[in-house]
């Protein structure tokens, strides 16, 4: 029962590096690292120590779909540069670091932005990074500027706002 628990944090992590589109297919369940004195380790870095037979083992036991699924996004994650690997193992301990309620109105966020259309989650995205350098005043000070209000509807403003929680801190 454990592989599987890993397994579905597994595709949870997955989904929310891979795309918000993906993390739809993830939220059915409350997902938490395991917690330990000294650190936090992560469902994904349980299920990437796993060797590769234990591994085998945990994705046997999910539905043929649900399997393919996980794997090819497995196969897809292990094709990033170990850099941005670690980027969303960091994003996901960050989200994880937050209260329930406010995981929950990112996750909702998350959802909201793979309805958008493609140049409006472009223009989100670029304005994501062009924030996540900032200083937690000035991403304030950039989301406040009139500039900011004008470029972005309501909803995408509340969706960047929210995502920015997940940025690593400056």
């Amino acid at each position: 029962m454990r592989a599987l628990s890993l397994a579905k944090c597994a595709i949870f992590v997955l989904c929310l590096a891979l795309g918000p589109m993906a993390l739809a297919q993830a939220r059915r369940g409350a997902l938490r690292p395991a917690k330990t004195a000294k650190n936090v380790t992560t469902p994904i870095d349980e299920f990437m120590r796993m060797s590769p037979v234990e591994r085998q083992k945990a994705l046997n036991r999910l539905p043929p779909a649900q399997r393919r699924r996980l794997e090819e996004r497995l196969r897809k994650f292990n094709e990033l540069p170990v850099e941005r690997q670690q980027e969303l193992k960091s994003m996901y301990n960050r989200l994880n670091q937050l209260p329930p309620e406010q995981q929950q109105v990112v996750r909702r966020s998350l959802n909201q932005f793979s309805q958008q259309p493609a140049d409006r989650k472009e223009a989100i995205r670029q304005e994501l990074k062009s924030i996540a350098p900032l200083s937690a005043q000035q991403r304030e000070e950039r989301l406040a500027s009139p500039e900011f209000r004008e470029k972005f509807s309501d909803k995408e403003q509340g969706i960047i706002r929210d995502m920015s929680q997940l940025l690593p801190p400056k």
